[in-house]
């Protein structure tokens, strides 16, 4: 038995803010709900940001930040998506695990993971899937003015009028373009901002975010250095403080156990004395610094450019030719879509990011609302590994294979082909038993598999592309600029799609709509190790400087590392550079690899093989904890 129920609750800025949905977990009598709660709480006080009260300093809001947050934002505040018991009389916690989102991710997607945790413990472990700054200023009036009509609609046209209205409050049609083919021109959804003005959807542009160049990697650790104290607060000195990070967010996790909080110089607070262990989900942490990272003056240079009007760019606006900007609302809507029409033929194939590059050459064939997130998620018909999971299958139609080579930050897919007359495809679920399986379909036949056997972990490897294109390898390192082949196993199928597109409009959604690129890449040079920076700080100022990145090599907590076979993290060595730089005993390093899993199948798995792996650790260390060495 499961349901869901929204909640709205308005707050003044800066206090918690709450949406929450909760579901029935098999608790047996005396169970409560796992519960979800939006918390927005002050973070670190950056001097520059608009709200930091700092004179000749705070750098104001543009008329388009305004629009979306009113006269007098303050953002330095710190969100994250809380998964918990909600038990009438319940004790605190003894567990709570902080999780810092991959690449492009947003809080929500850990959102089936987490509840799958905190229903195993049945109270005693919250999960506190932490956003980064830039959530804050998506503009999702759109959205949520949709899911309200859906709410209130009794017939499949209000429905069908309430996706609309969202769709094309993000993505209207090009003037003069008659994307339905029906003779009319859908005019823009205009909606009142926070000014109280009527416009569509507010995209920022760079110089809107000239203060995110003082966002950088001591920003984000210091606002979540607030949750762990506040975790540590609510679980006891005897509770346990976890923090951990999935794909691009275990680098986070490795830096924060790596930081020193601690401006004086002649004392250290070192990030991983504050928490209980350290988890990594599908990525490898953090590395040594690289030969490019930049002295001091070089570094603060690059940071006034940034913040200048007309400088470098502060955010991505294009990763493969796809602008986040878009494709986080666009995503948003189709999950809304997937999940209110599902048969319905796919609006967003309708809108302008789907009918231009790259889009336009993976997505040929109409599909439904539900399998336009199918074919865009599914590690079979996704190119980007790190945007896979293991959703099912399409095979209603020939599916066109493409082996690229070398397979890079993309491996090989189908793209589908449209089908006679305009029918759409459909999609077939992940425990759907006639997914097709090679053999005894060929991975490259008509119409492809779901399931393929990638071979054993074992087996030898050679290099493809590179220098050293056709040599055995260990790692791409071996490879001179090509890819060592790591993927094993055989595939499985293991991720719902329903969960999907419920992730895609949570009140903290799936994507990051504007993902910081110039200072966090900055601060990304130096690795886990900036002590040069620190030291010529240090001798010319007597401060300690922008980014004390200096305490990895005592970090001596445990640490828990999990990846997925047909993941980025495929083998136990993905993780030997990170456990190799650090403190941490034998004894306490932990390494799983789960047989068949994508990328993101790490955290949206129905059924999440990581879920006891991740509840003995914890077990363990909150036994450790109480009973001491």
């Amino acid at each position: 038995m499961s349901w869901t129920r929204w909640i709205l609750v308005a707050l003044p800025l800066g206090a918690a803010a709450a949406i929450g949905a909760a579901s029935c977990p098999s608790g047996g009598p005396g169970g409560g709900l796992v519960a979800q709660q939006l918390v927005v709480v002050p973070g670190y006080r950056e001097a520059h940001t608009p709200g930091s009260g700092a004179s000749g300093v705070e750098m104001a809001a543009s008329a388009n930040v305004q629009s979306i947050l009113g006269t007098s934002p303050d953002l330095n505040r710190v969100s994250y998506l809380r998964t918990f018991i909600a038990k009438p009389g319940a004790p605190p916690p003894r567990a709570i695990l902080i999780l810092v989102p991959g690449f492009l991710g947003g809080a929500g997607t850990f959102s089936p993971i987490a509840k799958q945790l905190v229903a195993k413990f049945n109270g005693s472990l919250e999960v506190w899937a932490t956003e980064r700054r830039p959530n804050l200023l998506e503009d999702r009036r759109g959205s949520v003015y949709a899911r309200q009509l859906i709410a209130a609609a009794t017939t499949d046209d209000q429905k069908r009028d309430a996706v609309y209205q969202g769709v094309f409050f993000y993505l209207p049609e090009s003037p003069g373009i008659d994307t339905n083919g029906n003779g009319v021109i859908d005019p823009p959804t205009l909606l009142p901002d926070a000014l109280g003005n009527q416009r569509s959807y507010v995209k920022l542009g760079q110089d809107d975010m000239r203060f995110a160049a003082h966002w950088g990697l001591d920003t984000y650790l210091r606002d979540w250095r607030a949750l762990v104290d506040a975790a540590r607060a609510v679980v006891g000195p005897e509770g346990v403080v976890l923090f951990g990070g999935h794909s691009m967010g275990t680098y986070y996790a490795s830096a924060y156990a790596a930081y020193d909080f601690d401006p004086d110089p002649g004392v250290v607070d070192a990030g991983y004395r504050s928490i209980d262990g350290v988890l990594l989900l599908e990525g490898g942490g953090g590395g040594g610094p690289s030969a490019s990272a930049p002295n001091l003056s070089s570094y603060q240079s690059t940071v006034a450019s940034l913040a200048s009007a007309g400088g470098p760019k502060v955010f991505l606006d294009s990763f493969q030719g796809i602008d986040p900007g878009e494709l986080g609302p666009a995503a948003e809507m189709a999950g809304i879509a997937g999940l209110s029409l599902a048969s319905e033929r796919s609006i967003v194939q309708r809108t302008k990011v789907f009918r231009n590059p790259p889009f336009s050459f993976f997505f040929k064939a109409p599909t439904t609302n539900r399998g336009a997130v199918g074919f865009f998620i599914d590690d079979d018909f996704q190119p980007v590994t790190a945007f896979r999971a293991s959703v099912g299958f399409s095979d209603d139609g020939s599916n066109v294979f493409f082996d690229v080579d070398p397979p890079l930050i993309t491996d090989e897919f189908y793209s589908a082909a449209a089908l006679p007359g305009g029918a759409l495809r459909q999609w077939k679920d992940f425990d759907d038993p006639t997914l097709p399986v090679c053999p005894p379909n060929a991975p490259d036949g008509d119409p492809g598999c779901a399931i393929l056997d990638n071979g054993a972990k074992d087996r030898p490897r050679m290099c493809i592309g590179g220098t050293n294109d056709g040599a055995s390898c260990s790692s791409s390192a071996d490879c001179g600029g090509g890819v060592c082949p790591l993927k094993w196993g055989e595939e499985r199928e293991v991720t719902r799609l329903d969960d999907i597109l419920g992730i895609q409009s949570l009140a903290t959604n799936f994507i990051e709509w504007y993902y910081l690129s110039g200072r966090t890449s900055l601060d990304g040079s130096y690795g886990l190790d900036s002590s040069a920076l620190v030291a010529e700080s240090l001798a010319a100022n007597g401060s300690k400087g922008p980014l004390v990145l200096t305490q990895n090599a005592l970090v001596d907590v445990p640490v828990l590392c999990i990846g997925g076979s047909n993941g980025l993290a495929p083998l136990e060595s993905s993780f030997a550079g990170y456990l190799g730089s650090i403190a941490t005993a034998p004894a306490d390093e932990q390494v799983a690899i789960i047989e068949g899993y994508a990328h993101l199948d790490m955290i949206t798995a129905a059924k999440n093989d990581a879920v006891p792996i991740i509840s003995d650790w914890v077990n363990r260390l909150m036994v450790r904890k109480l009973l001491g060495p």
